[in-house]
């Protein structure tokens, strides 16, 4: 029997000497022939994969599918002390045997119907915790007019975003040692509190308390309903599963605005928050009632124990090192000069807790928030980057493309989120397709490669809009930009979810989510950052003007703040300072086409 080993530094590589990693867990997975010998390979990954061969293992049980081996005759069960790897008295029981004492059993996965129906559920909460990233934005202006907190804007929409960027990677940690359905409904129940205290504020400062509990709870649902999908539908068939979560993010993002702007002009500012009670209790029922998690062994940690390996004071590093980050590319440049002390401290405030952070991360090693065996992996490192490095392009698409049709083509709000509907079906039907394709070939990286050039390229495009544009130029752009965002958006789940033991999977969904956030989180604030400075230096030729008035108008007013005859020109500037902002996609398009060529291919068909 020959054997394979998934190391903890890179992904699946031949081996031929023994070899230990880290203690913990062993899965087991039966590979395709590889040879000419017709001998299946047996794949022993995890913690405690070694290529240790029991003297009594004559031949695997024939069993394909996504069901696998899980236990040996009891004359096989023994136990024999060695020397392995250079480490004494070792005590080793069979890896095939151990998969039982591990919680490793044959694995039976929910019918179709169940797992779509929870999909759907799980499709809700997504669709509420991205629209809750965006939807503000529409309705700051009423909510500012009744709280007279004019001063208080940034923290409606930073307030969940930071709580609920800081607390992902903690999260894939609590789905390691707790009971995976509890928690992901007591996340959703804290972001459903924290929504009924938002839409129910008398004052700003409540309003930001709703939005932080909101975020507290709104951290662990993506990540937790990546990991409940892991558990209700095998890995060959997760891709089309998980284009629905792709293709959801990317609608609940680019309406958020519109919606917020609907529910404001014909309702209230709180039924941005109230709209969450329905969609979240949609898929309470669903999770409670369908999801059934297969049973693992108990643990034999206590809560205590198991408490102390959340690495909390890791993870209280990240809070303040994410605002220093975001205050000084906030501030730079459009409030103070970047040689002010406000910026560039903060920016090595931000450098400094990112050193403390990661020194606290090596030295907290398996019980790190971020395990450095996890993510020094080659496909784990390079995805989580691809995913940082993509939403920060795309969300500058997100946000400044309604802002050229308003101000530019001058629509109004409505008009503006419906003219971007040509982005969500691109982006809509690429990421159902990609996943078709994926459960067909049984790679990711082709769709990843093809995604990436495509945005890229529609980015290109979209860099070219003029005040004049055509209709026909602006709606194939968007087609093609989120064309490409489709089909890569959701590759990097499932490169990650593929290149790691079952038992790692929550932290490695956990980090997917992370840099996802973290990434949208920084990109707007860049994006933000390109369009001030430019939009002020454009604005400055012009003679006849106040730059500043016309800026405080915002994108509603510019136009009747503006004196007609200097209409053109000032439009030519907001279009100006847009295309600069949009030349910013192009760059992390590219970036990630590069990235995606590290992924390696690895064939999810042979990981059943």
């Amino acid at each position: 029997m020959e054997t394979t080993e998934q190391s903890s530094h890179h992904d699946a590589e031949l081996s031929t000497q023994p070899h230990i990693s880290q203690p913990g867990v062993v899965q087991i997975t039966k590979h395709r022939d590889p040879g000419a010998d017709g001998k299946p390979i047996i794949e022993l990954s995890g913690d405690e994969a070694t290529d240790y061969r029991p003297p009594n293992i004559e031949k695997m049980p024939e069993k394909s599918g996504d069901t696998a081996p899980t236990a040996l005759d009891e004359d096989k069960k023994k136990t024999e002390q060695g020397k392995v790897s250079g480490r004494d008295n070792l005590e080793y029981t069979d890896p095939i045997s151990r998969l039982t004492e591990a919680g490793v059993e044959s694995r039976q996965y929910p019918s179709t119907w169940k797992a779509s129906l929870l999909t759907i559920g799980l499709c809700l909460v997504t669709f509420a915790t991205a629209v809750d990233n965006t939807i503000i934005a529409t309705a700051i202006p009423s909510i500012t007019e009744e709280f007279h907190s004019l001063d208080d804007i940034g923290w409606y929409a930073s307030s969940y975003l930071l709580a609920s960027t800081a607390l992902q990677p903690s999260y894939g940690k609590v789905y390691t040692h707790f009971n995976i359905k509890w928690v992901y409904l007591g996340a959703l129940v804290a972001f459903e509190v924290g929504s009924v205290v938002a839409a129910t504020a008398q004052s700003s400062m409540v309003l930001i308390i709703g939005r932080v509990v909101a975020g507290l709870g709104g951290g662990g649902l993506t990540s937790g309903g990546s990991t409940i999908l892991t558990h209700a539908v095998s890995i060959d068939k997760r891709a089309v599963f998980n284009s629905a979560f792709a293709s959801t993010f990317g609608i609940a993002s680019v309406v958020g605005p519109l919606l917020g702007g609907v529910l404001t002009d014909n309702l209230s500012w709180r039924w941005c928050f109230w709209i969450n009670l329905p969609l979240g209790a949609a898929a309470f029922i669903t999770v409670i009632f369908v999801f059934r998690l297969p049973k693992r062994a108990k643990s034999t940690l206590s809560v205590k124990e198991r408490l102390l390996k959340l690495d909390v004071v890791g993870a209280s590093f990240l809070v303040p090192g994410v605002v220093s980050l975001l205050l000084a590319l906030h501030w730079g440049g459009i409030d103070y000069p970047w040689s002010d002390s406000r910026v560039w401290g903060t920016l090595l405030g931000f450098g400094l807790i990112t050193a403390v952070f990661i020194g606290t991360q090596l030295y907290r090693g398996e019980d790190a928030t971020i395990p450095p065996r996890i993510i020094s992996r080659r496909t784990v490192l390079t995805s989580t980057f691809f995913q940082a490095i993509f939403s920060m392009g795309l969300y500058a698409h997100f946000y400044y493309l309604p802002f050229y049709f308003q101000v530019v083509q001058g629509t109004s709000a409505m008009d503006s989120g419906i003219r971007t509907i040509p982005y969500v079906a691109g982006l809509s039907l690429l990421a159902v397709l990609a996943g078709i394709g994926v459960r067909i070939i049984g790679y990711y990286t082709p769709p990843a490669l093809f995604g990436s050039a495509a945005f890229t390229v529609g980015a290109g495009l979209m860099y070219t809009l003029q005040v004049d544009t055509s209709q026909p130029k602006w709606i194939g752009y968007q087609v093609l930009a989120g064309a490409g965002a489709g089909a890569a958006f959701q590759m990097p789940l499932l490169a990650v979810q593929s290149s790691l033991p079952e038992k790692d999977v929550p932290v490695g969904n956990a980090l997917v989510g992370f840099f996802l956030t973290l990434g949208s989180s920084i990109g707007v604030s860049i994006a933000q950052n390109i369009f001030s400075s430019s939009l002020r230096g454009a604005l400055g030729g012009i003679e006849g003007i106040d730059p500043e008035a016309i800026i405080a108008a915002g994108a509603a007013g510019a136009r009747a703040a503006t004196p007609p005859a200097l209409l053109p020109d000032v439009l030519e500037a907001y279009d100006s300072a847009i295309m600069t902002t949009f030349i910013y996609p192009i760059a992390t398009g590219g970036f990630g086409l590069i990235l995606t060529l590290f992924w390696g291919w690895r064939s999810l068909k042979t990981k059943q």
